[in-house]
């Protein structure tokens, strides 16, 4: 067998969906816009995959909360294809939950002109 090539049983060409365990920070980091609001950044700090066993899976998510335990970082789980799409996901959630944020005062300060909209925001109102 030649060194130059991996045996075709090893080549995996295609990203199967799986489970991602991320620690992330949304406190530290913070992006200064235009209008000089401060709007936290989330970092991602690290991405494991999920173990494949159940039994694993909950060993290695009890270690992880166990670390994180009295730190401001939290962690999330998504289902992605892989680490660099699982961190896009979590990066892409952060900021639809600010432009939401910042949606929401729009709207409240405007119901009338939107009220199905501000309906949508204020259901728990």
């Amino acid at each position: 067998m030649s060194l130059d090539a991996a045996p075709a049983y090893r080549i995996r060409l295609s990203k199967e969906w799986d489970n991602f365990l991320l620690v992330v920070d949304d406190e530290s980091g913070y992006s200064r816009l235009v209008n000089e609001d401060d709007i936290p950044e989330r970092r991602v700090l690290s991405v494991e995959r999920v173990a494949a066993h159940p039994v694993e899976a909950t060993m290695q998510r009890d270690a992880l909360d166990e670390e994180l335990f009295e730190t401001p970082y939290k962690l999330l789980t998504y289902t992605a294809r892989s680490e660099a799409h699982a961190a896009g996901l979590a990066l892409r959630d952060h900021h639809e939950d600010w432009a939401l944020l910042a949606l929401d005062d729009v709207f409240y300060a405007d119901e009338n002109a939107f009220p199905g909209i501000a309906a949508h925001f204020h259901r728990g109102d």
